[in-house]
């Protein structure tokens, strides 16, 4: 996928890290699984627990607290403060840029939540128009704004999403024409907002950014 580099803030530009590095993932095994389920019964003050909270928040809504539960992992074991990333007006000079396809007018805050958008029959990529398409399908509705402030809090996003391009479906056209899509792209230190033509195709190595309050 063909990229433009935008404006950003930030520390010195250290060495891009592989597409082989960002991809590659030891599968984990049952043995570790059951290790971790281990450690988490007998290293748990659970006298700490509120037995309706966990009643209500863990088991009633097992998947939520599932996914949770992974970015709690993605992030090497350490609690987040918060996943809760603010939104505001867009900052940057967007002088010759035309909005296509907006993300929907979300306020306030944003929890981002990242998804997978290729099938097997894709054989590892698809055309980036098609990616939208799927992004509108999971309810995956993000764009600059969101990009913005993530990247504003860095520090906030889960260590694990490092390997992955975060892909904000909201479609732009660019002073040269062309429709494109931001991204937000981990350079080994930082993380940088980019953006792309959706006339190149999207791999394995891209993760839509969906806000939780419309994925579906």
């Amino acid at each position: 996928m063909q990229s433009r580099h935008a404006p950003i803030s930030g520390g010195p530009r250290s060495k891009r890290v592989t597409v082989l590095e960002r991809c590659f993932m030891k599968p984990v095994t049952n043995e570790q699984i059951l290790s971790v389920l281990s450690i988490l019964m007998t290293n748990t003050d659970w006298s700490k627990v509120d037995g309706d909270s966990l009643q209500e928040n863990v088991i009633t809504k097992a998947k939520a607290a599932g996914e949770q539960f992974l970015v709690f992992l993605q992030n090497g074991a350490k609690a987040l403060a918060s996943l809760a990333f603010r939104l505001v007006g867009i900052e940057r000079d967007m002088t010759g840029w035309e909005l296509l396809e907006p993300a929907p007018a979300e306020e306030g805050e944003f929890e981002p939540s990242i998804h997978e958008f290729l099938m097997d029959k894709d054989g590892g990529r698809c055309s980036g128009e098609e990616m939208v398409k799927r992004a509108k399908e999971q309810g995956a509705l993000t764009g600059l704004r969101h990009a913005e402030a993530m990247l504003r809090n860095q520090e906030r996003i889960p260590v694990e999403w490092q390997k992955y391009y975060l892909v904000f479906s909201e479609v732009w056209q660019g002073p040269g024409g062309g429709r494109l899509v931001w991204r937000l792209s981990w350079d080994g230190a930082h993380w940088r907002l980019v953006y792309g033509w959706l006339g190149c195709g999207f791999v394995s190595s891209y993760r839509l950014v969906a806000s939780r309050k419309y994925q579906k």
